[in-house]
């Protein structure tokens, strides 16, 4: 074996000859794909462009990929490079200065990438594009800079690899980004489709390497003795692999918490669950990173009271929380003390049905709470309870499950789809766990979202992510995305402001195997009948008095006889061309025999009409009719509420019901502060260790559960 003076003399000036060693060449792509694989892990839990969440994600992001799947790469990828017979005076040592700066420098263009790619939902080629091209940027600058680090060698470049290397990084860099951001966009990022383009990028940052390591020729300068070159490849090598494991940690962690959030999801679907629907103007949904939108459990599971009667939409305890939620302004403050209270109360010892149901409610409240601080919200925006329950957890073994026809079909299958659809949900509504409920909320400005997404969420289009929603959160009933369609479109029932006059259709019938009787609304809406505006804001006395002549007539008959009158004034004709028109229009509408039979009210309803606690009242003809007990309507625009949850939807329209409950909500719970005091005072020192043992438990069931 040669000296070093020999191997300098033997090759000073000249091009040591090299090889290349597969296994450090297959190790050097395998940091790449690690470092990709937790980058885009990071990016794509990012939600906005603000907040130390996102931030930290973003500074995560652009060490990943710059210190580890460009940086680890080169100098590993450099340990494959075999200069002369092994020698090790002949390996490539490095400057200190110039290795320093080579690891920071693509970080820094890559937070430069990142930001410029963005958080939108919605693709921008050019931004991904002009990403695509600065992270291409980022590992050619890297590679050059880590050899213009190597100390005993001249680098000799071949213009056609330097050419060839650069277009194989920027290339290959905006084909994966750009694929990682569309299944991102369509929340088609299963973990295989991030796999393929963590692979892609690393094979961005591989194949630019080791192109232009093909054309890179190494001529000696100077030989360090004392085996300095070792030192530093060792010193390299040390940097490498400790990065290499951070990254490995970062995907471990993520992946433990995205299955953590996954069996929190399934938990909680065995249990009463509390969920915000966020929507913002355009229609978009608000969920987490995993496609989840925010929910906390208000109880395990719900106790009938003493008449037994299960949580449904028409359950009292339900009623007194859709009212509630539309009066969390006047409440917000007494929720806010009462919540401060209750850690001191000894409530979960004491039968709801001695409580008069305040346990369950006063748990729907925090519940609303816990949402609101997530959020990062105030309880008074949190939301308005919607008027469904969904029922979530897995069935019974035994329970045969119908699916939904995804096929085109005609009127008459649509009109079968439907009672089959309503028949499998209300299966499902006997075998499900769990039930899930719904505060629904809009943003209102762009601070609304921002905020949003500096607690680590972002929106999503409901085609998107109703079908995660549905799986991981085990919802059971039919067509999720129809439900939260409908819940998108909540808000538009209290827009219509001003009088009008109405022909109004009132059908109700028994409900089957329990007390209480369902009504007829519109699907849509369901605050409001069946029914068709005529183009007149009141009726007035002559109006009355043409109607009158047709009280107790079907609906059938009254057009008949409206054809065959005769009047002379041109007034009257128009009126009764407008009731007959208006009839048939609401005939057309309903298309069911039910209307046809139906009879004329002998008075006139006035029912609510304006926005919400607004005192405008709608004057309502109304035709009625009582429905068969098994009647199914087969109209999709139409379906049967219970009798209890309509007249709840005219109250909360109604200012002075509202005062009037808000009044008895501040006495009810009130009454239960004033109790908590006075047993303060009485036993201010042993039920201070309960105190500290209670709040102990609740902080870690609230960690738990958060």
């Amino acid at each position: 074996m040669m000296s070093p003076d020999e191997l300098l003399d033997n090759y000073e000036g000249r091009v040591v000859p090299r090889r290349f060693i597969a296994g450090f060449v297959v190790l050097s792509y395998t940091i790449s794909l690690i470092g990709a694989g937790s980058t885009l892990e990071l990016i794509n839990r990012r939600t906005g462009l603000k907040g130390i969440f996102n931030n930290s994600l973003l500074v995560g992001a652009a060490v990943t990929m710059g210190g580890v799947s460009i940086w680890s790469m080169h100098f590993v990828g450099n340990k494959a490079i075999y200069l002369g017979n092994g020698e090790q005076e002949l390996q490539i040592t490095f400057s200190t200065l110039f290795t320093v700066i080579s690891f920071f420098v693509p970080i820094v263009v890559l937070l430069i990438a990142f930001i410029t790619i963005g958080t939108s939902s919605i693709v921008s080629w050019i931004r991904v594009s002009l990403g695509g091209f600065l992270c291409g940027s980022a590992i050619c600058g890297m590679h050059y800079l880590g050899n213009a680090s190597i100390e005993n060698y001249t680098c000799n470049y071949n213009i056609g690899y330097i050419v060839g290397s650069a277009i194989i990084a920027i290339a290959a860099s905006i084909i994966a980004l750009s694929a990682f951001f569309i299944f991102r966009s369509t929340w088609a990022n299963t973990w295989w489709k991030r796999l393929l383009s963590a692979l892609l990028l690393a094979g961005a940052v591989s194949g630019m390497h080791w192109c232009a390591a093909f054309g890179t020729e190494y001529t000696l300068i100077s030989i360090k003795s004392g085996g300095g070159g070792e030192m530093s490849q060792e010193a390299t090598a040390v940097v490498v692999i400790c990065l290499a494991v951070g990254a490995c940690l970062i995907i471990a962690g993520l992946a433990i918490f995205t299955t953590r959030k996954m069996n929190q999801a399934a938990r909680r679907a065995q249990k009463i669950t509390l969920g915000a629907a966020v929507f913002n103007k355009q229609g978009m949904i608000l969920v987490d990173a995993d496609g989840l939108i925010p929910s906390t459990i208000i109880t395990d599971s719900f106790i009938p009271t003493s008449d037994k009667q299960p949580l449904t939409v028409a359950h009292p305890y339900f009623l007194w929380m859709f009212q509630v939620t539309r009066n969390w302004a006047s409440l917000s403050r007494l929720m806010k003390q009462y919540a401060a209270q209750k850690e001191l109360r000894m409530i979960n010892n004491v039968s709801p049905t001695e409580e008069g149901g305040i346990l369950f409610r006063s748990k729907f409240c925090l519940a609303a709470m816990r949402l609101a601080e997530r959020l990062r919200g105030d309880l008074s925006a949190v939301g308005i309870l919607w008027d469904e329950i969904l029922p979530t957890g897995r069935p019974m073994a035994s329970t045969v499950e119908l699916e939904p026809y995804s096929e085109p079909a005609s009127r008459i299958s649509t009109k079968f789809r439907r009672n089959l659809d309503e028949k499998a949900a209300a299966c499902e509504q006997q075998v499900g766990q769990g039930s899930l409920m719904f505060l629904v909320s809009w943003t209102q400005s762009e601070r609304d979202e921002e905020r949003l997404a500096m607690a680590g969420y972002r929106f999503a289009e409901v085609e998107h992510v109703s079908g995660i929603i549905a799986s991981r959160m085990q919802i059971k009933s039919l067509r999720v995305s129809d439900k939260l369609y409908q819940m998108a479109e909540y808000v538009s029932q209290d827009k219509e402001t001003g009088a009008h006059v109405r022909l109004g259709f009132f059908a109700i019938r028994a409900r089957v195997n329990t007390s209480g009787f369902d009504v007829l609304v519109k699907t849509s809406a369901r605050n409001i009948l069946p029914s068709i505006h005529l183009s007149i804001s009141e009726l007035e006395s002559w109006q009355m008095a043409i109607v009158s002549r047709f009280k107790g007539m079907s609906a059938v008959a009254m057009v008949q006889a409206l054809e065959e009158i005769t009047i002379s004034t041109e007034r009257e004709i128009a009126f009764i061309s407008q009731l007959r028109i208006g009839i048939n229009t609401l005939r057309a509408s309903i298309q069911d025999p039910l209307m046809d039979d139906a009879i004329l009210s002998a008075e006139v309803i006035n029912l609510p009409g304006g926005q919400h606690n607004q005192s405008t009242l709608d004057t309502m003809l109304i035709f009625g009719t009582i429905a068969p007990i098994h009647s199914v309507i087969n109209n999709p625009d139409y379906e049967y509420i219970p009798l209890s949850l309509f007249k709840t939807h005219q109250l909360v329209r109604m200012q002075e019901s509202q005062l009037a409950f808000v009044q008895s909500v501040h006495h009810e719970f009130g009454s239960v502060l004033g109790e908590v005091s006075l047993s303060e005072e009485r036993h201010r020192e042993p039920v201070g260790h309960n105190v500290i043992a209670k709040l102990r438990k609740k902080a870690h069931r609230y960690t738990a559960e958060w």
